[in-house]
């Protein structure tokens, strides 16, 4: 019986071993993630940018969204920045960083919105060159878009002990 009972702590032991090394782990991904997304968005803004002076019939339109998307990238980093940073220990027991989860959700509903700004402004251009230009940048929003969606989403479905809890009074 105390064979039974040695090897029954000593694989006790280890299973919460294992459980406390996932908590504790910090993902590196995770940090390549808003660095990853800042950058993609920054060459975005600097092309539209570019694509303003090109035009005059949407010119305005364009950087205006572009000045937009700039600040709403700064925001967005921030906010991703913050989930990444929560310690392992503190998500395992009351789940990731929801505020900052909830600012960023926000951002991204603003970036479709700028997506479809910019959607309706390729409608109005007249050279066939921006044209190209502006779809080709409104390919790259979505693609920022839909990974900050991703980070989201895999934020949000980790597993913690009480974030049901926390989640009931936010």
């Amino acid at each position: 019986m105390s064979r039974l009972n040695i090897l029954t702590s000593v694989t006790l032991s280890f299973l919460l071993l294992g459980i406390f090394s996932v908590a504790f782990a910090q993902s590196d991904k995770g940090m390549e993630m808003s660095q990853q997304h800042k950058s993609k968005v920054s060459n975005v803004v600097q092309e539209l940018k570019d694509l303003a002076g090109k035009d005059q019939n949407i010119g305005e339109e364009v950087r205006v969204v572009a000045q937009e998307q700039e600040e709403l990238n700064e925001r967005a980093t921030n906010a991703m920045e913050k989930v990444e940073a929560r310690g392992g220990f503190k998500t395992f027991l009351i789940g990731t960083d929801y505020k900052n989860i909830g600012a960023l959700r926000s951002e991204v509903v603003t970036t479709q919105n700028h997506i479809d700004r910019l959607t309706k402004a390729k409608e109005r251009a007249t050279d066939d060159s921006i044209k190209a230009d502006l779809d080709a940048q409104i390919q790259a929003l979505e693609e920022a878009n839909t990974s900050a969606l991703n980070f989201i989403q895999t934020n949000e479905s980790k597993f913690s002990l009480f974030g049901w809890f926390v989640r009931l009074f936010q």
